[in-house]
């Protein structure tokens, strides 16, 4: 037999690792991240919760109709303001009253309406479809998106149509707020709740019926939003000697196609609001 070779196999040193003179080193500690304590916790789902639900909910019209009744109560109070003669060109409710008889005519409408909304608000929070925070999400993202409109139309009729702004009218804080909520109310419910709403609905119907694709739905939409917001610019003008200055006319079609896409994407309670607010803003710090 041949013999075998046998190896040996010698044990590997592990390189010594020099430590620098004159240095201590530091055992490093993991550090622990910092967990928000569980009310946060709580307090925070619960927020979530209720703003997912505000979303749904307000983009119910039954719900929106509810919602804006404030603001015509609002708009109705500064009616019955001595001397006030701001009256929305679209407020069909006012006319029934003589001049003599608007103030108890406005003081027993209000009522009204003061008891059809707390009927109506008392029905929807016990069905979970509405809840008074609500109120407080409408003023809040009316403003948010008032702030942008106000910031983002005259930069687009400045770039694309190289326009700008004449001066304003000063008014007082109360006409501000009838003005304001009057607009907000009457005009999103006639141009946009009525005209494009109400084209959606029936144009649903029609295509429906006759089994054609949803991107008929789209392109009427579009020219929905586009025509109600040509009307919504000229009945501004209605009834002025002159003619309207392009920057007026072009500015509220802007306007209207934003309010139009609001409420195609949230509702007419979110329309109405940010209108509401969004007129706030310009007569009191845009004039």
């Amino acid at each position: 037999m041949a013999k075998q070779s046998v190896r040996r196999v010698l044990p590997t040193k592990k390189p010594i690792e020099k430590k620098p003179v004159g240095k201590k080193t530091v055992d490093k500690q993991p550090t622990e991240k910092a967990t928000p304590s569980p009310e946060i916790i709580v307090l925070g789902k619960k927020m979530s919760n209720k703003f997912k639900l505000y979303l749904a909910n307000t983009r119910a019209t039954s719900v929106s109709l509810v919602a804006t009744l404030p603001l015509l109560m609002l708009y109705n109070l500064g009616l019955m303001i001595p001397g006030y003669s701001f009256v929305n060109r679209l407020d069909f409710l006012s006319g029934f009253f003589d001049a003599k008889l608007r103030l108890w005519g406005m003081l027993g409408l209000n009522f009204a309406l003061g008891i059809i909304s707390i009927i109506s608000l008392i029905w929807l929070v016990k069905k979970r479809k509405f809840a008074l925070s609500h109120f407080a999400f409408l003023i809040i993202e009316g403003t948010i998106l008032g702030l942008i409109m106000g910031m983002t139309i005259p930069w687009i009729l400045g770039k694309a149509l190289s326009m700008s702004a004449a001066g304003g009218t000063s008014y007082s804080f109360a006409d501000v707020l009838a003005i304001s909520a009057g607009a907000g109310y009457w005009e999103e419910l006639v141009f946009r709740l009525i005209l494009v709403g109400g084209s959606l609905f029936f144009a649903a119907k029609i295509l429906k019926r006759q089994g054609k694709s949803s991107k008929w739905l789209v392109l009427i939409g579009t020219a929905a939003v586009v025509a109600s917001a040509l009307l919504f610019s000229l009945v501004h003008h209605i009834g002025a000697q002159d003619l309207p200055i392009a920057y007026e006319f072009w500015y509220r079609v802007v306007a209207g196609v934003i309010f139009g896409a609001i409420f195609l994407a949230r509702g007419f309670a979110s329309a109405a609001y940010t209108h509401f607010m969004y007129d706030v803003l310009v007569m009191l710090f845009w004039k």
